[in-house]
C-alpha cells in the first residue's frame, strides 16, 4: 500500500474514528448551542405571569366589544330613524374597546414573548397558538371599520356646519350640496360595513371560542 501524502494523511487522522484523541470541540460547541436554545426556549416566571394576564385582559375587553356592537346594532335596527350623529357615543366606545382588546392581544403574542415561548404544538399549557395571531388581525379588521364609519360621520358633520354656519359664495354652496348628497347615498355604505362587521364576528367568535377551550392558564 502507498503510503498517503503529508496533508491527506493529516486529514484522515483528524476525521478517523480510529484517532486515539477524538477533537471535542464540535460535540461540546452544539451540546452549548442546545443548551443555550434550551435556556431561551424556557419562559420565565415573569413572561408567563404577562402571558397569563395579557389573556385574560384580551379575553376581557374582546367580550366587552362584542357585546357593545351587538347593542349598537340592535339600536340601529330597531330605529332606523336614529341620526350618525346619535350613533357616535357607541361608536366611541366600541373602538376604544376594540383597541385595548388588540393591545392586550397583541401583547400575549408578541413584545419578547415568541422569543422564549413555543407554539403551542410544542407546549400545550403555554405554547402561542396560531389562532391567537388571526385573532389579532381579526381585531385590527374591526377597528379599520369602525374608523372608517366614524371618519365618515364626523366629515359629514364638519361639513353640514360649514354650510349652516359659514358665509359661502355660490359655487361653494353647490359643491357642498353636492357632498351632503353624496353623503346621505352612502347609508347604504355604512349599512354594508356594519353587516361586514358583523359576519367578521361569526369568524372572530369561532376563533375565540378555540381560546377559551385550550388555553387554561392557572
Amino acid at each position: 500500500m502507498l503510503p498517503l501524502p503529508a496533508a491527506c494523511n493529516a486529514h484522515f487522522q483528524l476525521y478517523s474514528p480510529y484517532t486515539p484523541h477524538p477533537i471535542p470541540h464540535f460535540s461540546t460547541f452544539h451540546l452549548n448551542m442546545l443548551e443555550t436554545q434550551t435556556m431561551q426556549a424556557t419562559p420565565t416566571q415573569q413572561t408567563m405571569r404577562n402571558r397569563t394576564y395579557h389573556c385574560r385582559m384580551r379575553n376581557l375587553y374582546y367580550e366587552k366589544a362584542n357585546y357593545q356592537f351587538r347593542k349598537l346594532k340592535k339600536n340601529l335596527d330597531s330605529n332606523s330613524s336614529i341620526s350618525e350623529l346619535e350613533q357616535l357615543p357607541e361608536l366611541y366606545e366600541f373602538r376604544e374597546l376594540l383597541q385595548i382588546a388588540l393591545n392586550y392581544a397583541t401583547a400575549s403574542v408578541y413584545y419578547g414573548k415568541r422569543e422564549q415561548i413555543a407554539s403551542y404544538s410544542l407546549d400545550h399549557h403555554w405554547g402561542i397558538l396560531q389562532e391567537e395571531t388571526v385573532l389579532v388581525y381579526f381585531l385590527e379588521e374591526q377597528i379599520s371599520s369602525v374608523k372608517y364609519i366614524i371618519s365618515h360621520i364626523e366629515t359629514n358633520r364638519r361639513i353640514q356646519d360649514v354650510a349652516i354656519n359659514e358665509k359661502v359664495d355660490i359655487f361653494v354652496s353647490h359643491i357642498l350640496e353636492s357632498i351632503a348628497e353624496l353623503g346621505q347615498s352612502s347609508e347604504n355604505d355604512l349599512k354594508y360595513i356594519y353587516e361586514n362587521i358583523e359576519k367578521r364576528y361569526y369568524i372572530g367568535n369561532k376563533l375565540f371560542g378555540i381560546l377559551q377551550e385550550l388555553q387554561n392558564f392557572q
